[in-house]
């Protein structure tokens, strides 16, 4: 999916005064065709692979080169607590509670962008 288009599915996951679902993100890093992160959907990506594109970000990395399909993504769960993650007794049962809804929609886990409360 290009990421120029909200994914309908972050809508259904429940938002805390600490937690809120607030977009995705690539993992290990985010599918890049070229240097110039030109955003193309999935067929147009597949089709180029078959033509000998690869990931630029797995090339410039020099370890194996992951196709687009390897690449997986993550829910970006806004924490508004500046402590450190594991110092946050609500997040663990915040995302036991996300996590079937997660697995289901095929994300590959959580990634977290903390701000100030």
């Amino acid at each position: 999916m290009p990421r120029n288009e909200p994914d309908e599915r972050l809508a259904k996951y429940p938002s805390t005064d600490k937690f809120k679902v607030i977009d995705t993100i690539g993992v290990p890093h985010p599918y890049c065709i070229t240097p110039k992160h030109v955003r193309l959907g999935e067929d147009a990506i597949i089709a180029a692979e078959k033509q000998g594109a690869e990931c630029d970000s797995c090339r410039k990395r020099g370890r194996k080169t992951l196709s687009y399909k390897q690449h997986e993504t993550a829910l970006l769960v806004e924490v508004a607590d500046d402590r450190e993650l594991e110092d946050i007794p609500e997040l663990h049962p915040y995302l036991l509670s996300i996590k079937d809804m997660c697995v289901k929609d095929g994300f590959a886990g959580f990634a977290f962008k903390q701000r100030k409360p």
